[in-house]
């Protein structure tokens, strides 16, 4: 079985094949390929780089999408498991650590679409729009596009996802994504509260100052 074909016709075979294989090394390799297929463009139209040479944006913006990824993939697998088992689950950390790479593996997809891109507009995709009232630097149909073939695939990984942990807990679907609507909510509030925090701190400073 190959997961990166079969996780669009057996989503849940292609996760018992990887939870049986148990392999960290495959694991890191879908990391890679799904970082170089999103990282490309990941910093389109913010305009952070400009000036540097394509080729230095592109290799940037894949390593922070590669580290990223790995930072995220091992906080991430420690609050799926720990949220599950709230909610009645019998998974462990090292089996939730080898099935949730399987949700990114449709972002490898991507990479023709992300590739056509950076031929297409070059460094002009990572300039940020000249125009408070533009949202992008490309054409907006070609924009909408993008976005909406990234939603698409977006979803589709979330349900992956909520298959994966539903397998390693030994419940369903709907389970895991009541797991991931949880640690969601935790995540939101916790970022409400530390934006309080940070503005009154500077509401504090400036205060101070005048």
């Amino acid at each position: 079985m190959n997961p990166i074909f079969s996780i669009w016709r057996q989503p849940t075979e292609t996760m018992k094949y990887m939870l049986a294989k148990n392999s960290i090394g495959y694991s890191l390799l879908i990391y890679v390929l799904a970082s170089i297929s999103v990282g490309m463009v990941t910093m389109m139209d913010t305009g952070i780089f400009t000036g540097m040479p394509l080729a230095l944006i592109v290799f940037i913006s894949i390593a922070i999408s590669f580290i990223g990824a790995i930072i995220g993939w091992f906080i991430s697998t420690a609050l799926y498991t720990w949220v599950g088992k709230w909610l009645g689950g019998r998974g462990r950390y090292a089996e939730m650590l080898t099935v949730i790479p399987a949700s990114s593996i449709v972002q490898i997809w991507l990479s023709p679409m992300n590739l056509a891109l950076l031929v297409l507009y070059g460094s002009t995709l990572f300039e940020a729009p000249v125009s408070e009232f533009e949202i992008t630097t490309i054409p907006l149909g070609v924009y909408f596009l993008v976005n909406l073939v990234n939603l698409a695939v977006g979803i589709y990984g979330i349900v992956i996802l909520c298959k994966g942990i539903g397998l390693v807990h030994g419940f369903s679907a709907w389970r895991g994504l009541g797991t991931v609507a949880i640690i969601t909510g935790i995540m939101i509030v916790l970022g409400i509260i530390l934006l309080l925090i940070f503005g009154a701190i500077i509401f504090a400073v400036i205060t101070a100052m005048f």
